[in-house]
């Protein structure tokens, strides 16, 4: 049986004060729950349901195994501390991995986030991003939180593995990368000859890339348009601009 305590407190880091407050966040499903296991991130909790472990034993054991106070609960217990509707059956309280500090001798390439308020594309350009051997994330002053439960579950597992910087100064990338930018009306990428190290800005999903970043731009890279439609989807732009980046 899980105590009033820790639902209290469970509950509490579904909203950002109460991650940050804790240093914690959730994780929840068979696959995210995988990935902490493999990436052997620290895991302060964890519940299971009796039907996931019948069906699933070897993920429990495997959370066991780095959680031993992981316990089994009720159907009804675990959809009281879940953040979705229909609950996996399986959940875990996580260690908030720690901010990366910026410097000159780091010369990696990185994806900046300017104002990305959908927590479904936010996760999807962090998957995006380690898929195409990028692992650095720098996040606008307003974008939603990188560790919005949201966020997590269509990141699948790409926060194990990222370095990420919050309320990024755009400016503190000017002496050491090149800054691409994402729009509409930029140029093709064959028309570019890519300046390594590199970091790609994506704009707000309404309004695009902000007027005070907009000023650092050296670059503008659009998506050509082969058929019909207005404009693409931010997670999806990226996707296919990381991809040609990183090729170049």
């Amino acid at each position: 049986m899980i105590t009033k305590a820790k639902t209290k407190h469970i509950r509490s880091l579904q909203k950002s004060k109460g991650r940050y407050s804790h240093n914690q966040f959730i994780i929840e499903g068979r696959r995210l729950v995988q990935e902490a296991v493999d990436a052997d991130h620290e895991l302060v909790m964890s519940f299971f349901t009796r039907e996931f472990k019948k069906h699933y034993p070897e993920i429990v054991a495997g959370v066991m195994n780095i959680c031993p106070t992981a316990q089994e609960i009720s159907s009804s217990e675990m959809q009281s501390i879940s953040a979705t509707k229909t609950p996996s059956g399986i959940f875990g309280v996580c260690i908030l991995p720690t901010p990366h500090v910026f410097n000159d001798t780091h010369h990696s390439n990185w994806l900046y986030l300017d104002n990305i308020s959908d927590p479904g594309n936010m996760g999807t350009l962090l998957r995006t991003a380690i898929w195409f051997d990028i692992y650095n994330i720098a996040l606008s002053r307003d974008c939603v939180d990188i560790f919005h439960p949201k966020v997590v579950r269509s990141g699948m597992g790409a926060h194990f593995h990222i370095s990420y910087i919050l309320d990024a100064d755009i400016t503190q990338f000017n002496s050491t990368h090149t800054l691409y930018g994402a729009d509409p009306d930029g140029k093709s990428l064959d028309d570019f000859d890519i300046e390594t190290p590199w970091a790609l800005v994506l704009g707000s999903e309404a309004h695009g890339i902000s007027k005070g970043i907009r000023k650092t731009i050296h670059g503008y890279i659009a998506v050509s348009r082969l058929g019909e439609g207005e404009s693409l989807n931010v997670a999806v732009a990226g996707g296919i601009i990381m991809d040609k980046l990183v090729k170049k």
